[in-house]
């Protein structure tokens, strides 16, 4: 009764961030290492961040699946430049950080989480139509570089910096940037695993590899993707501004809490 409680638990955690994810336009990174903080037991800050990568080398694959099926635009050469960049970054930010003290990571995952709701406050989108893309090979590696060392030392994948970098840098369309980052955040998780597969075991539950809990993984990506229709339904009916609000109070919320569970 109790494992199927946990697994029930694990489903409805999944269904949470799937939910939430697809509503409002947020990686499931973001939520995924609050969330496993939080709601598992034990959970270690190392153990959430290299699970959150392994469960979005899944979520970004589906997602890139299904916004590049039909497309005849696919963007394969900025995606591979990227994926170069992001590779490097990926493994170098899970690598450092899966060293540091617990607390030192959750307080980064703070400043993180802060910035983006300051950005997502603050910041006016950047508008770049298909005959405004330029090619330029070497601002998409240092971009996939900087968005894998965020995502792989944080947990979430580094859309929130490649998103915003590649049009600014004018590197990809707004259509077609969100295919873009999960294609990416595909190899940013991949090289992030890795070194958390590689990383001593902090987490004494049954299933985990290094820093990565292999038991969590299919409940957590089943209920997501049983949920993400729902939050796609509601994510049309929410205006831009409604949606930038409740994006920014829900960060600076997960950013609140988490500092107070680090200074308790």
């Amino acid at each position: 009764m109790t494992i199927a409680l946990y697994c029930l638990g694990m489903l409805v955690l999944g269904a949470g961030v799937g939910l939430i994810s697809a509503a409002l336009g947020l990686g499931g990174g973001i939520l995924m290492v609050p969330a496993f903080l939080t709601f598992v037991p034990g959970m270690d800050a190392h153990t959430a961040k290299g699970t959150s990568l392994f469960i979005i080398i899944f979520v970004a694959a589906l997602n890139a699946w299904r916004l590049n099926r039909g497309q005849q635009e696919r963007n394969w050469d900025v995606a591979g430049a990227m994926a170069v960049g992001s590779i490097v970054g990926g493994y170098a930010g899970a690598w450092v950080t899966s060293r540091l003290p617990d607390q030192a990571v959750i307080w980064i995952y703070v400043v993180f989480l802060v910035g983006a709701a300051l950005r997502t406050f603050l910041i006016k989108p950047v508008i770049i139509r298909k005959e405004q893309v330029r090619r330029r090979s070497g601002f998409a590696v240092l971009i996939g570089m900087a968005g894998g060392a965020v995502g792989g030392g944080t947990g979430t994948g580094g859309g929130l910096i490649m998103v915003p970098l590649s049009l600014i840098a004018g590197i990809i369309s707004n259509e077609r940037v969100v295919a873009l980052s999960n294609m990416v955040m595909v190899a940013t998780g991949i090289a992030g695993t890795v070194a958390h597969f590689t990383a001593p075991r902090t987490l004494d539950l049954p299933g985990t590899i290094g820093h990565v809990s292999l038991a969590l993984t299919p409940l957590v990506f089943i209920g997501a993707q049983l949920a993400a229709p729902l939050g796609h339904r509601l994510e049309t009916q929410l205006t831009l501004p409604r949606r930038k609000a409740v994006m920014g109070v829900l960060l600076l919320a997960i950013s609140v809490r988490l500092a107070y569970q680090v200074l308790r």
